[in-house]
C-alpha cells in the first residue's frame, strides 16, 4: 500500500489576500535574489561582498475536531528557521545556499501533534547557481518557485523547495519563462524526492512548465495577464490563464480579475482521471487608503468518470488552493469537490505596525460519491504586529478560524500563533 501525506491543509498568504499582501510580509524569504547584493569588481570580492540573511520563528498550532473528525485535537509548538548566504554577482554569476532546521517543543502523543511540525529537520535548504544578464536569468538547483500551483503557497517554518532549472526573459509583468522540476521538498520534510503530495512512494520524473505575461495601458485602465501550461508526469496537465484590469484613477481603484483553469490527464493518471474546467472572477476595491476588500468566485467541474479531485495539483494537494480566487484557509478548493466556491475578505493596515483582517469563504462543493454539497463555511480573523526600533524584524501573528458544515456534527477550529524574527 502506498504511503500518502496527511498534512494539515492550510494556506499561505499569496492566495489569502489575492494580491499577495501577506505573502510579502510573512513567507520565509528563501528565494534567490540579487537586488540587494553588491556587485563584485573581481573574483576575490564575490565572498567579501556577499550577503547573509535569515529567519527564526516559533509556530504554535491548536486544532480542535481537525478536518471535522470528532475529538481529533492537536496542540503543537515547534521552532526553527534558516540561515542563508549569497555571493556577490561576478560576470553575471552568483550562488546561494541556506541551511534550515526545525525542532519540536514537548512533542508527546503523535496523534496530538500536527504532522508537518512533528519531525525535526536539519539540512541544506536552497543551493542554487544563477546567471543574469540584461533581461535574461537562469537559475539551477534547489530553490523556491512562484508559479501557479507550484509555489511556496503554504506557510510553515520551512518552505516548499524544488530542484529545478528556471529560465526567464523579461521582468515584472512582461516575461517569458520555462521551468523543469526534477525533485520536490514539502514543508514537512527536509529532503528532496521524486514524489508528490499525493504519494511519497510513487516515483515521478517531475514536471515542466512554460508561461508568459504581458501588460498594456489602455486609456485609464491598466491591463495585465498571464498564461501557463504545466505538465506533471503521470498525473495531469494544467492550462492556466488569468487577467486583470485596474483603474487607479477611479474612486476605490477597482480591480476586476478573470481566470480559467483546464486540467487533463497525463499518462498513468496516478491521482485519478482528469477532465477539469474551472472559471472564476474577482473584484477588489480600496475602500480607504488602508482598507482593501475583495470578492471572488470560482466554478469547478471535473467530468471524468471515477475522478478523485476536481483538479489534480501534485505539489499543492492538501497544501494550498494556489491561485483560485475563492478559497478557504484551512483546506484546498481543488480537493473538496465540484460546484461553486465563494470568498470575501477585508484587510486593514492600521499603521506600519498593525494589520488586521477577516475572511469568509463558502464552499458549495460536492465531493466524488457524496450525497450532497459540503456547504462549508469558514470564518477567519487575523492580526499582525511588526515591531520597530531595536526589535525591528520581529513580528507576532495570530490567525484564528472555524469551519462549519451540516454534513458534520462538530465544527473544525484552528488557531495559529507565530513569533518570527527576520534579519
Amino acid at each position: 500500500m502506498h504511503k500518502t501525506f496527511q498534512p494539515s491543509r492550510s494556506h499561505g498568504w499569496q492566495g489569502l489576500m489575492g494580491a499577495g499582501l501577506l505573502a510579502a510580509s510573512l513567507a520565509p524569504a528563501l528565494a534567490h535574489a540579487t537586488d540587494n547584493t553588491a556587485t563584485a569588481n573581481d573574483f576575490s570580492e564575490i565572498f567579501t561582498k556577499g550577503k547573509v540573511s535569515g529567519s527564526v520563528r516559533s509556530l504554535y498550532y491548536s486544532t480542535h475536531n481537525a478536518y471535522f473528525v470528532d475529538h481529533y485535537n492537536q496542540d503543537t509548538v515547534s521552532y526553527g528557521g534558516f540561515l542563508k548566504y549569497e555571493t556577490a554577482p561576478f560576470d553575471g554569476f552568483n550562488l546561494g545556499v541556506s541551511g534550515l532546521f526545525v525542532r519540536g517543543i514537548d512533542h508527546g502523543n503523535p496523534d496530538q501533534t500536527v504532522s508537518e511540525l512533528a519531525d525535526n529537520q536539519t539540512n541544506i535548504g536552497e543551493a542554487w547557481l544563477q546567471w543574469q544578464g540584461d533581461n535574461f536569468r537562469i537559475t539551477a538547483g534547489n530553490q523556491q518557485l512562484d508559479l501557479p500551483f507550484l509555489g511556496n503557497y503554504d506557510w510553515r517554518i520551512t518552505p516548499m523547495l524544488y530542484q529545478a532549472v528556471d529560465m526567464q526573459y523579461g521582468q515584472g509583468e512582461d516575461f517569458l519563462r520555462a521551468i523543469k522540476v526534477f525533485r520536490y521538498k514539502p514543508w514537512g520534510s527536509d529532503t528532496q524526492g521524486r514524489y508528490t503530495m499525493y504519494d511519497t512512494q510513487e516515483s515521478t520524473s517531475g514536471m515542466w512548465s512554460v508561461g508568459a505575461g504581458h501588460h498594456l495601458d489602455a486609456g485609464t485602465a491598466h491591463l495585465k495577464g498571464v498564461v501557463w501550461y504545466q505538465s506533471y508526469s503521470d498525473y495531469s496537465n494544467i492550462f492556466y490563464t488569468e487577467g486583470h484590469s485596474r483603474w487607479d484613477n477611479l474612486p476605490m481603484a477597482p480591480d476586476l480579475g478573470l481566470q480559467y483553469i483546464r486540467g487533463t490527464g497525463n499518462s498513468k493518471n496516478l491521482a485519478g482521471p482528469v477532465n477539469s474546467n474551472s472559471i472564476g472572477w474577482q473584484v477588489s476595491l480600496s475602500l480607504l487608503p488602508q482598507l482593501s476588500w475583495s470578492l471572488g468566485y470560482d466554478y469547478l467541474s471535473n467530468n471524468a468518470n471515477g475522478y478523485q479531485y476536481p483538479l489534480v495539483t501534485p505539489y499543492a494537494h492538501n497544501a494550498s488552493s494556489g491561485p483560485y480566487f475563492a478559497q478557504p484557509f484551512f483546506t484546498s478548493t481543488q480537493d473538496l469537490g465540484n460546484g461553486n466556491a465563494w470568498a470575501t475578505s477585508l484587510n486593514y493596515i492600521y499603521n506600519p505596525h498593525l494589520t488586521v483582517g477577516t475572511r469568509y469563504s463558502w464552499m458549495d462543493l460536492t465531493a466524488p460519491g457524496a450525497s450532497g454539497s459540503l456547504r462549508q463555511s469558514e470564518y477567519l480573523v487575523y492580526g499582525i504586529w511588526n515591531f520597530d526600533g531595536v526589535l525591528k524584524g520581529l513580528s507576532l501573528n495570530d490567525f484564528f478560524g472555524v469551519q462549519t458544515s451540516p454534513m458534520y456534527a462538530k465544527n473544525f477550529w484552528q488557531n495559529r500563533v507565530t513569533l518570527q524574527y527576520d534579519f
